[in-house]
Parts: structure tokens; sequence; C-alpha cells
């Protein structure tokens, strides 16, 4: 399920027969809001005993190539963050949801910055979650989450990170391609129609 970019700010009219439903999504879209401004706290306070239950129980998360399947494995995944990161500040941005009227699955998108603390290194990261969320037994929580970066880099070489493609660089490890916009259909339809317009 992917998020519907024309879908997010459609506004149909309320009529008495869908009254319900209205205020029922409405709802609903606060519960997800919720669910998604909940997330950051509880990781950087290091809370797993409430952190793994907003995900389902066949939840996936994504990040950097590899995927995180079940509580269990997330529940370790987590951990290892923890473990990883001995400080660590999230900040949410834009969040826009695509939820439509009666419906117990909806799509997401979601902004935002980091700023973490790993050995003796601060580092900074802009990054995007795309996320699917179910409804279970009246509770909204995350059925897959995909984690990508804009970039990740230590503060005192931000200023050398932020061009090119390999954005991310984490202390210690090889420099990788950032994932976003360049992933993203759009960014890549604009790049071919640039790149047509582009003289010789």
């Amino acid at each position: 399920m992917m998020l519907d970019i024309g879908n997010v700010n459609v506004s149909p009219r309320v009529d008495a027969e869908s009254e319900r439903q209205h205020l029922q999504r409405m709802v609903d879209l606060e519960a997800i809001r919720q669910l998604v401004s909940i997330y950051p706290i509880l990781v950087d306070s290091n809370d797993l005993e409430h952190l793994v239950p907003l995900f389902t129980e066949d939840a996936t998360f994504h990040r950097a190539g590899h995927v995180h399947s079940g509580r269990e494995e997330l529940h370790q995944f987590f951990a290892q963050i923890m473990r990883t990161y001995s400080l660590k500040v999230h900040t949410g941005h834009q969040h826009v949801v695509d939820l439509a009227l009666g419906a117990t699955v909806a799509a997401g998108v979601q902004m935002g910055h980091g700023e973490l603390q790993l050995a003796d290194q601060r580092v900074v990261a802009a990054y995007r979650y795309d996320d699917e969320y179910r409804c279970v037994e009246g509770r909204w929580l995350f059925a897959r989450r995909q984690l990508r970066y804009q970039y990740f880099s230590t503060h005192d070489q931000l200023g050398q990170s932020l061009a090119g493609r390999q954005r991310v660089r984490l202390p210690g490890a090889e420099p990788r391609d950032a994932e976003v916009p360049e992933e993203l259909p759009s960014y890549q339809a604009w790049l071919a129609v640039d790149v047509e317009r582009a003289p010789l």
C-alpha cells in the first residue's frame, strides 16, 4: 500500500448519511498521528516494553536493505539500536496519512531529523518513513515502516557530507548511497525529463 498524494487533502462533503463515517475517520486519523508521535518518544526513552507492541504481530521494518519481521526480530533490532546510541533525539516533521472512509488500513509518510551520540561522536540525520498502518482490535499499529535517509553524518563532517549521492556516512563504515530523494519515483521521473532537456 502506498500513499496517494492526490488524496491526502481531499475534503468530501459530509451529509447526514455519512456523518458517522466521517467522524470515525477523524478519530482514526488522530489515533494514527498519536501512534507516529509516540514512536520516537519511546525510541529515545529506550522503552522496548511499549515500543514493540506499536507494531502488528507480522509487521516489517525496512532499513538499509535489511528487513526485520515480527515482534521478536523487532525487539532484537531496537535493542541493538538502543545499545549502539547512548543518546537519541528524534524530531518528527511533516506527517501525511491516506485513509479512506471505513478503512482499517492506511498509508503515511513522515519526515524528520535525528541527533544521536555514537561513541564519542555526535551524528545527525534527515530521514523519511514510508508507513502502512493497520487497525487491530481498536488500536492503530504499524504494519510496515521503511526508513530511508536523505543524509547521515557526523556533526563535524556535515558540511562535506551533503554533496553527491553517498550522503550516508556512519563513523567507522564506508559511505553509502542516500535513498531519498533518489529512490523516489517522482524524483526519478523529474531527473529523466531534466536530462532530456539538457543541451547536448
